[in-house]
């Protein structure tokens, strides 16, 4: 009895010294993984810092850009309705972040009669992630129109995809470019009459250009003049001028492909002085209507004079010889 409670006792000290040990290990490991956990913390707290401050500067970096950039940037949700709109963007059509937020991208920036023909030019080409441009007519909040790139691009963000639009206001290279193209037709039209005078005529607005040259060919000084369509018409002969007039709207009209015209102008001097106009119409607006005639005039006042002097001559021959013959007749 005696050795059997002895074995007893030893067995319970023997599991109470195992399970000591369990407990020291299981501790030493507790003890280890939190040691472990904590340089994790640390390591994950010290990357979300710094990703954080990356994505800081970043977005202040991006907003630096966005408020300074000449270019309205917009971005729009799945569902194409206005979720960021720059500073630019403000200053180009009028309308502030808040005013435009969850409105409808092409129905804000695009007039409403050409939102349709948008649409089916914007299903014909494929999104991706690379750029897309389109040339367009965009429409401020006042009401006007201007010409404008649109750039657009598909992104995805996980789950979640947006649609990056940039537009560009191109109204100044449009101008500059016309005026480049009509600097390069005087130059040519110049180079084609060295010796003779070049006028130009602004259809849209009436007005009347004429070079120097064409000024000092009628004995006025040697300078631009600028005036009125009604105002140049009446300085022409008045038998000739309805003729004039109708030369030039038959072209315009299309009618005929250049204007051709011998006319009488009235000189500095009070008299007429015959003139040789040719020109035609070198720029159309953008419904292809005509906008801009030029033509370039040579003086023939000699010519008609000597033609005029052999009528006139040909004339008397004609009257001396029916003279001639009643005389002998007689």
């Amino acid at each position: 009895m005696e050795l059997f409670l002895i074995i007893f006792v030893f067995s319970i000290l023997l599991l109470l010294l195992v399970y000591a040990i369990h407990l020291f290990l299981m501790n030493k490991k507790l003890a280890l993984q939190k040691s472990e956990l904590r340089k994790l913390s640390i390591d994950l707290k010290s990357q979300v810092i710094k990703k954080d401050t990356q994505s800081k500067e970043a977005s202040i970096a991006l907003q630096i850009v966005s408020d300074n950039t000449f270019d309205a940037i917009v971005i729009l949700n799945n569902l194409g309705r206005i979720s960021f709109w720059n500073k630019a963007a403000e200053r180009m059509f009028g309308y502030s972040a808040e005013r435009v937020m969850d409105c409808d991208f092409i129905e804000t920036i695009i007039p409403s009669e050409k939102v349709v023909d948008f649409n089916k030019e914007y299903d014909r080409k494929e999104l991706n992630t690379r750029t897309q441009l389109y040339h367009i007519t965009a429409i401020k909040q006042d009401g006007t129109t201007f010409p404008a790139e649109l750039k657009i691009a598909d992104v995805r963000h996980e789950d979640t995809w947006s649609t990056i639009g940039i537009i560009r206001n191109i109204s100044d290279s449009i101008t500059l470019e016309k005026e480049m193209i009509l600097a390069e037709h005087r130059l040519k039209l110049s180079l084609y009459g060295a010796d003779e005078n070049l006028w130009e005529w602004n259809i849209k607005t009436n007005e009347i250009y004429i070079s120097p040259a064409a000024q000092a060919m009628l004995g006025h000084d040697k300078k631009e003049v600028y005036t009125e369509y009604d105002v140049w018409l009446n300085t022409v002969h008045p038998e000739d001028r309805n003729m004039l007039a109708y030369e030039l709207q038959k072209h315009i009209g299309g009618k005929i492909k250049m204007v051709r015209v011998e006319h009488r102008v009235k000189t500095a001097y009070g008299n007429w002085n015959w003139i040789f106009t040719r020109g035609q119409v070198i720029e159309y607006d953008d419904s292809n209507e005509p906008l801009r005639f030029f033509g370039v005039n040579t003086d023939i006042n000699e010519q008609k004079q000597y033609e005029l002097d052999l009528e006139n001559i040909q004339e008397k021959a004609q009257t001396l010889k029916t003279h001639t013959k009643d005389v002998k007749k007689k």
